[in-house]
């Protein structure tokens, strides 16, 4: 039993870590790139996509519950005053990347994808989670029928701030694990 209660708040510990996290970069990308929104919601730079797709590799589910968590706290907060009861915003912010990693994963553990990551699959897995982010979030503003939505438009500027905060956040990672010669478990 002490184990179990023990897993269940470490569990816990990284989902809401996650959340902070999520949010924290989510107000620091704000307010160093608060000249590049496109729109509420959008930026031309947007870093904590790459903290999306760092938590889901190394986390797994705990880390995608935490960016759920972490959007709907900024979506009541800041963004758009009046939400969705169901929150389908969070979900597909938490839950897209959690999803698409179990898939690129073939059944292997999430974080099996950093093993032999090289730039060229660093940059074609940001480009797969820029565009499925972009496209299900803009599909989802559409079918909750936001006027202002125009998803032939409005989804290159999600795509390109996520691609562009994303590679930057990821080969800042990759970086920093390969200077402090840090290895995966």
């Amino acid at each position: 039993m002490k184990l179990v209660l023990q897993r269940s708040l470490e569990i816990t510990a990284l989902t809401l870590g996650s959340a902070v996290l999520f949010a924290s970069f989510f107000h620091f990308n704000n307010w160093i790139f608060a000249e590049l929104t496109y729109t509420k919601g959008v930026n031309w730079v947007f870093l904590p996509a790459g903290f999306r797709i760092i938590l889901v590799l190394i986390l797994g589910l705990p880390g995608a519950v935490g960016i759920t968590l972490g959007t709907w706290y900024l979506d009541g907060v800041n963004l758009f005053g009046e939400i969705d009861p169901v929150y389908l915003n969070g979900v597909v912010s938490g839950m897209t990347p959690y999803l698409l990693m179990k898939f690129l994963a073939k059944g292997q553990p999430p974080f099996s994808l950093l093993q032999g990551m090289t730039s060229q699959r660093l940059l074609n897995l940001t480009l797969v989670f820029a565009a499925a982010n972009a496209i299900l979030h803009h599909l989802l503003w559409l079918f909750e029928g936001q006027n202002d939505v125009n998803i032939w438009v409005d989804v290159w500027p999600m795509f390109i701030g996520d691609a562009i905060g994303a590679l930057l956040m990821l080969y800042t990672f990759k970086w920093l694990l390969n200077r402090f010669k840090i290895k995966p478990l």
